[in-house]
């Protein structure tokens, strides 16, 4: 008789990307590896320039545990890590979680598994949002939330997230790049994520899953697993310390390449509304997300300043960058196999 299977493939993969927050990282895989679930693997797509000693260590005495997979790269940017991390994932259902947010009890994959298990129509979803160990939403979000949770706005197919509510939304648009979960079949069918947007980059695949849902599947929200954000960090990507015309060059380059992709007449016709939405884009970031405006004094300066020069960042930005281009490179990752990742290097132990 044969040896079981000693390394048997598991029926839930995380997938989380991290750069430059090892520390982070660390506390955040002490919580996915204590998760009270029986068939779970973490795969980290690691690409940190900056590797405290402490944290270093820290990450190699957890490499020990066999459901730990780290792949160790160069700088690969928010979407190609992600489909570096989809393409080695092995399980059924493949779970996002990004370095600086921690998932809420022990049972947040078993509660994010469940929907998938109850429903083979449901092929991903999103789970609630926490700013806080403890938190209340206002009325107002939860009116805004009703109609606005993981949607594209209807005029410019602009991304609303509102993950924060506290109820069950069963159709939604697409599926958030942290605190998200799709079915493994769904990168097979549909491929991965377009890599030619600093921000946003969850929109791409979500709009491609979105017009191809056949009758009875859908995508949903499901504020049951809870992920906890941790907004005090600074961003891996440094989002939330860029000025506002960095904020602003990425916002455009979002419009630029993904929504010019996959709405190239509606970003063509109603740019001038692109370029306002930049603009309170912009502002709302300067007021909830910047840790470069940590005041009130600096977030109204920063605001009026950028008001005054937004005609300039608009025209230096249509001037400079094209509208997309098809098809978009997360497109080519659809296939009804699976390859390994070509750009980073092996997980630790694996043959060269």
């Amino acid at each position: 008789m044969s040896d079981p299977d000693p390394d048997p493939a598991p029926r839930v993969s995380v997938v989380v990307r991290s750069y430059n927050r090892l520390p982070a990282l660390c506390e955040l895989l002490d919580v996915l590896l204590a998760q009270a679930h029986d068939g779970f693997e973490v795969i980290v797509v690691e690409q940190s320039t900056d590797v405290p000693a402490e944290a270093g260590a820290r990450l190699a005495a957890l490499e020990a545990d066999r459901r730990l997979r780290v792949i160790r790269s160069g700088p690969l940017g928010g979407p190609r890590a992600r489909n570096t991390g989809m393409q080695a994932a092995r399980g059924e259902v493949v779970v996002f979680v990004d370095d600086d947010d921690v998932p809420v009890g022990r049972d947040f994959l078993t509660k994010v598994e469940a929907r998938f298990i109850a429903d083979p129509r449901c092929l991903g979803l999103t789970c609630r949002h926490y700013w806080g160990d403890e938190e209340t939403i206002s009325g107002t979000y939860r009116w805004l939330a009703r109609s606005r949770c993981m949607r594209f706005s209807r005029l410019l197919r602009l991304p609303t997230t509102y993950p924060r509510y506290d109820h069950a939304v069963d159709r939604v648009d697409y599926v958030h790049g942290t605190g998200g979960a799709y079915r493994r079949a769904v990168f097979e069918r549909f491929g991965g994520w377009d890599e030619d947007t600093p921000i946003e980059d969850e929109t791409s695949l979500g709009i491609r899953v979105s017009r191809g849902l056949a009758a009875g599947e859908y995508l949903c929200f499901d504020p049951t697993p809870r992920l906890r954000r941790r907004m005090d960090l600074g961003g891996g990507l440094a989002k939330r310390k860029a000025g506002a015309a960095g904020f602003y060059r990425r916002f455009m380059t979002f419009v630029h390449n993904i929504l010019g992709r996959y709405h190239p007449t509606r970003v063509r016709a109603l740019y001038p509304l692109y370029v306002l939405a930049g603009w309170w884009w912009t502002c709302a970031w300067i007021f909830v997300d910047s840790h470069a405006h940590d005041t009130w004094w600096r977030r109204l300066a920063g605001a009026a300043a950028f008001t005054v020069t937004l005609p300039y960042h608009a025209t230096r930005h249509l001037l400079k960058a094209p509208f997309g281009r098809r098809p978009g490179s997360g497109e080519a990752l659809a296939t009804a196999g699976r390859g390994a990742p070509s750009a980073p290097t092996a997980p630790r132990g694996a043959s060269a």
